[in-house]
């Protein structure tokens, strides 16, 4: 019998059948050599891979992708290797081809549908992470209920004010404001059906409920996060949505809650006499008449970490501006007129000469507009 490449070829099989890995991979070699073959190439993948030498296996994944790029499991397992190596764009075509040739292939849409959502979302998971790391600089603590209200201020700008239509364009690409509008509201979906949650109740008031405290909450959100990010699960929200509901009635041109129009204000000091002071002040008259409606709760240290949130997103995207903060002057202010030593933030202050949350959150406003010259 001649001995071509087919004569080694099934010398190798009959190897690797006998479980003679390193043999069969010597046949397989010299079955290439005289004649390459995707088939021979597949062999040597497993081969290598079996042994675990990975770089071996994934040249000959490579060779043998080139050689039949339109079989399924081939392209689908040398899309898998590209993703590894950080080839996405790559990896999505050759998954979107499987999908086009193979519309039941439900590995290739799971893995489409991941890089998807990666790509999508890739930037507001970076930022969610920066926060995770760095959650004493973002929210003093480690407390879902305050990220919950920190992500709701950050989304503020693109809820409550209406932009130019080429604005909205740009920050449907752009925008992580937007970014976290649409996760959330996914991830919302998500939570409720994994936690079988009849009830309406947020993603952060159903993990609170699954956990003993704040810290243990924000980790669980973190955790649920990754499998939601992970899994590559699109749920589409139900057709009436509670959220895209409240969005509408309070979006509009001047912006309103419930109908009660918020003018702009001509401040004495001139320097808040700019777009961002404006808005930062309809924020803080929408909080003040709808605290409930906004934070949940009538709280000084929620309205803190709102505010926090909606001065980032508004800095975040004007980054070729110098970078804003809450009323430059204000807090030195309080902390003259209140004689205390040393030097405190503002809310702190509040908090500690008042006797609750409620009462913190009231005085603020009073001194707020005292110092502001406003006639509330």
């Amino acid at each position: 019998m001649k001995k071509d490449g087919y004569y080694y070829y099934c010398k190798g099989e009959e190897s690797r059948e006998n479980n003679q890995i390193e043999t069969a991979i010597q046949y397989y070699l010299k079955s290439v050599l005289l004649e390459k073959h995707f088939k021979t190439y597949a062999r040597l993948y497993e081969c290598y891979f079996m042994l675990n030498q990975f770089d071996l296996a994934n040249y000959f994944l490579t060779l043998e992708y080139q050689g039949n790029p339109n079989n399924d499991k081939v392209a689908f397992q040398y899309a898998m290797y590209l993703i590894q190596e950080k080839e996405t764009a790559m990896a999505k075509k050759i998954l979107a081809d499987i999908i086009k040739r193979n519309p039941t292939y439900k590995h290739a849409k799971l893995e489409f549908q991941k890089l998807q959502m990666q790509q999508k979302y890739q930037k507001l998971i970076q930022f969610l992470e920066e926060i995770r790391v760095d959650y004493k600089g973002y929210l003093g603590t480690k407390s879902l209920c305050l990220l919950h209200c920190y992500l709701l201020g950050f989304q503020a700008d693109k809820l409550l004010f209406k932009k130019p239509k080429v604005v909205e364009e740009k920050e449907q690409i752009l925008g992580l404001d937007l970014a976290i509008w649409n996760f959330m509201k996914e991830f919302q979906r998500w939570i409720e059906l994994k936690y079988a949650c009849k009830l309406t109740q947020s993603w952060s008031n159903i993990l609170r409920f699954h956990t003993d405290n704040e810290e243990e909450a924000f980790d669980l959100f973190y955790q649920e996060l990754h499998i939601f990010y992970q899994s590559g699960i699109l749920i589409e929200p139900q057709e009436q949505d509670t959220n895209e509901k409240n969005k509408k009635q309070y979006c509009a041109e001047d912006v309103q809650i419930y109908g009660q129009d918020i003018t702009l204000v001509l401040f004495k000091k001139t320097q808040y006499n700019h777009e961002f002071y404006q808005r930062l002040w309809k924020v803080l008259t929408m909080i003040k008449r709808r605290p409930l409606f906004l934070l949940e709760e009538k709280s000084l240290t929620l309205t803190n970490i709102f505010l926090r949130g909606f001065i980032e997103a508004y800095n975040r995207s004007h980054e070729e501006e110098a970078a804003y903060t809450f009323f430059p002057g204000f807090e030195k202010w309080v902390n003259q007129r209140e004689k205390l030593k040393g030097y405190h933030p503002w809310h702190k202050i509040f908090l500690f000469i008042t006797a609750n949350q409620s009462e913190a959150f009231d005085l603020f406003f009073t001194y707020l507009e005292e110092y502001l010259e406003i006639n509330s």
